[in-house]
């Protein structure tokens, strides 16, 4: 029983490991470049400089007083990590970045496989995380938001983990249980199917098997918390990934102990877990929080509570009041964009432009441009609907924990009114690329009239999505290329 299960796992550690690899050495890949300090790092790359022991001149900083103070100190600690390995220079600033979007890539694989129990769909969500553009390029600057994705990512990983392990029906794997057809090829459109997930003939339905109720003290949830907590440690937006786990961790309870046939599952949940999420979701995450302080703390000369209280309230203070607009009622960026338009991609943002010879014969433009892989995000617009009724509908709970964490994370931004930028959505981006993973899957196993006529349809739209990040290569790593070609990727008017 336990030899397909081995298999299947190596299957999918070997093929999210290749692309993982390959991930990596794209975001290696002339990081360097651009040699100046490009959009905010301006701030954070100065940041981890003198974390990393370099004074205000060398980090191009005049005092103290310049240094960013508007949001947790985690993701610039990790800059000036990189920042002492190789010095206060452009790739100093950028690898720390560059291993944290490797490492998403290989965790979106790892939680694929949690999903569906199939090396074919981890690998195929390794891919899609690692080709969607936002997730590239935010790996690719001294910015906060790679760490941000890849906390979020590591908490829900561990929370499926969690998952699998305690409150699945049957003792054994889901990988064992779950007899899921898969084509031998994403676009096979004919021929035998390959069971890769064939469960032993003694197993019935997961529902007649409910296992016992699990402790309320469980390592993996523990460090779900921690990772969560850890987010919010790199922007205060992290916390909102820590509310969609606490949403799926009560729901999942609650689906357990329904399971177990007791009466009003969701008051016999709350009642025998309480303890075990409040220590992992409230306790945890404080005190994971609380650590990433302690460099500040450090700072002073004795540790200071109301300090500390007065700097996050000044924080708060600072995201609450600021206006969109300066003194003159003209925008303070031009690159702001309203949260509603995220999804459709309206406003990127340019964090790098060089252009020579603009309207001659021969004339070149580099870009970095932050915005998301299209088919990704405007393939969301349909995604995630299917998501939310698929999870209602059959009950399929890989489909909601996905859905939830694209919109527990997105719609709050719908009710802000500060300045607001699309790469606030990177955090978000891995689940949109599983998602599309998913429904891809569902796809590809569908059989209308008793064949698979829909796989080479989701063939086509996984390969779109790795076509169109090739196509978007130069303008997402600042590529020399002619004006010509660079207008040809400028789909939108309001790219430019």
């Amino acid at each position: 029983m336990l030899a397909p299960m081995r298999s299947n796992v190596a299957r999918a550690v070997l093929v999210v490991g290749v692309i993982t690899a390959i991930a990596g050495g794209l975001r290696l890949y002339r990081l360097g470049q651009p040699p100046e300090k490009v959009f905010d790092e301006v701030y954070y790359a100065s940041d981890g400089c003198w974390y990393a022991g370099h004074d205000f001149e060398a980090c191009g900083l005049d005092a103290d007083a310049e240094r960013s103070w508007v949001h947790p100190p985690l993701g610039k600690l990790a800059i000036a990590g990189g920042v002492g390995m190789f010095g206060n220079r452009p790739i100093g600033w950028r690898v720390m970045p560059a291993i944290a979007g490797t490492a998403t890539v290989a965790l979106a694989g790892a939680l694929a496989f949690l999903l569906t129990g199939s090396w074919v769909w981890a690998g195929v969500g390794a891919l899609l995380t690692s080709t969607e553009h936002l997730l590239f390029v935010q790996s690719r600057v001294a910015m906060l938001d790679a760490f941000l994705a890849l906390l979020v990512v590591t908490g829900f990983t561990l929370l499926a983990w969690d998952r699998r392990r305690n409150l699945d029906p049957s003792p054994a794997p889901a990988a064992e249980r779950a007899r899921m057809e898969v084509p031998a090829a994403v676009g096979a459109s004919h021929g035998p199917a390959v069971w890769l997930d064939q469960p032993p003939e003694d197993h019935g339905p997961w529902d007649e098997e409910p296992s016992p109720a699990p402790g309320w003290v469980r390592p993996l949830r523990l460090l779900a918390g921690a990772a969560l907590g850890a987010a919010a440690a790199v922007k205060w937006s992290g916390a909102l990934a820590l509310a969609a786990a606490v949403i799926l961790a009560v729901a999942w309870e609650r689906t357990h102990a329904r399971r177990s046939l007791a009466p009003r599952p969701l008051l016999r949940a709350l009642r025998t877990q309480w303890a075990g999420l409040l220590l992992a979701f409230l306790v945890v995450p404080v005190l994971a929080y609380t650590a990433s302080w302690i460099p500040w703390f450090a700072e002073r000369d004795q540790v200071s509570i109301a300090g500390w209280y007065d700097h996050h309230r000044a924080m708060a203070r600072y995201h609450l009041d600021l206006s969109t607009v300066n003194e003159d009622g003209e925008p303070i960026h031009p690159y702001m964009s309203e949260a509603w338009s995220w999804p459709i991609l309206r406003r990127p943002v340019a964090y790098f432009f060089d252009a020579e010879g603009w309207g001659e014969p021969g004339g070149t433009a580099r870009e970095i441009l932050a915005i998301g892989n299209p088919v990704v995000f405007w393939g969301g617009l349909v995604v995630i609907p299917y998501l939310l009724l698929a999870w209602w509908r059959r009950r399929r709970w890989e489909a909601g924990a996905v859905a939830l964490a694209v919109l527990v994370q997105y719609l709050p931004w719908l009710a802000v009114s500060r300045p607001l930028f699309l790469f606030y959505m990177t955090p978000v981006a891995p689940f949109l690329a599983l998602g599309l993973m998913l429904a891809a899957r569902d796809l590809a196993s569908a059989r209308p009239g008793g064949r698979r006529m829909l796989a080479p349809v989701a063939a086509v739209v996984v390969g779109a999505a790795v076509a169109t990040f090739v196509f978007f290569w130069p303008v997402l790593t600042g590529t020399s290329i002619s004006t010509t070609s660079w207008q040809t990727r400028m789909w939108l008017g309001s790219w430019v």
